[in-house]
């Protein structure tokens, strides 16, 4: 299966004279409207994955709106509408409505956010997909990656609420913030496991918008776990990587609400997706072998935009 898959994949490629393609989005769905759009077979984004090809779909997180309760039976529902959206390979990684706001006093019922994160992980994080390559962190199994020919793709998990050290209602304060540290210390690990060997260009897919301002104050580290910026070392990283290393590094994210493509100071190209009320939308991502445009993004309902085209990231 994974051969054919790889073979098939290699087709769509030269026969649309595309290096490769994939389609990613999040923060959907969160209403009637959403599921509509994403439903077969006449929703209309799901009329245009169907015409659009892609070696995969990634979903970068919160498959349900934050002002509904976590429910077994709503994160099922929500997962296998976005499962039958394509016949490719749906690459998820959690976002924090689907787990770390499960707490949250105005949702009845409410849940502990771990045992939530406990649930993504036994229901939503075990399957092995027909993607090249493909593995799994094995200590922290919603980890992916898989690498298409010489582009290295994976996912880290990182989620908004300042990565789960904020807003802590339920679970047992410090075994969250233990857990924060352990989710930190295997996504650097895995970030530069995967980067080691020599690759074109590398795509990193996660949930948190770590430019959106906040006020939690200095960086976190091993020693400051608590009352901290927890995104700031995953800026501070990124960047320094992006200047380090020869190749050209996409970072893909939702979690807010703008729809902005641009290149960092650093070189670190930056896609916030499409989705969260704004823009009911999927982005097509086209990896091709260019220092310029390295990538090219537009969504599946409009044509192919180059860089500056698609608003420009601001922050």
């Amino acid at each position: 299966m994974r051969i054919l898959f790889f073979m098939a994949a290699l087709f769509i490629s030269s026969a649309n004279a595309v290096p490769q393609q994939f389609l990613v989005f999040g923060d959907m769905p969160y209403t009637p409207i959403d599921e509509a759009l994403l439903s077969a077979p006449n929703g209309r984004l799901y009329q245009a994955v169907q015409q659009t090809p892609h070696l995969f779909v990634a979903h970068v997180g919160d498959l349900k709106s934050g002002s509904l309760p976590c429910t077994d039976d709503l994160l099922q529902k929500n997962y296998s509408l976005l499962s039958h959206l394509t016949s490719s390979p749906l690459v998820y990684t959690p976002g924090d409505n689907d787990w770390t706001d499960c707490d949250r006093a105005a949702l009845e019922p409410r849940f502990d956010e771990l045992e939530r994160l406990a649930y993504i992980r036994t229901h939503f994080a075990q399957s092995e997909l027909t993607l090249p390559d493909y593995h799994r962190q094995k200590e922290q199994v919603e980890n992916q990656a898989w690498r298409i020919d010489d582009v290295q793709y994976l996912t880290l998990h990182v989620v908004g609420t300042n990565n789960g050290r904020a807003q802590v209602l339920k679970s047992e304060p410090q075994a969250a913030l233990a857990a924060a540290q352990k989710r930190d210390n295997n996504n650097m690990q895995w970030l530069a496991s995967q980067l080691e060997a020599q690759v074109s260009a590398a795509v990193i897919f996660m949930q948190a918008d770590i430019y959106e301002a906040n006020n939690y104050g200095e960086p976190c580290t091993q020693e400051l776990q608590q009352n901290c910026d927890a995104l700031a070392p995953y800026r501070q990283h990124l960047d320094a990587l992006a200047e380090q290393v020869a190749f050209p590094i996409l970072l893909v994210h939702g979690d807010t609400s703008a729809f902005c493509f641009s290149q960092r100071e650093s070189g670190l190209w930056h896609l916030n997706a499409p989705g969260d009320f704004r823009v009911l939308d999927i982005a097509k991502v086209r990896v091709q072998d260019s220092q310029k445009e390295p990538f090219e993004v537009s969504t599946v309902t409009q044509p192919l935009a180059k860089p500056g085209v698609i608003p420009q990231c601001t922050k």
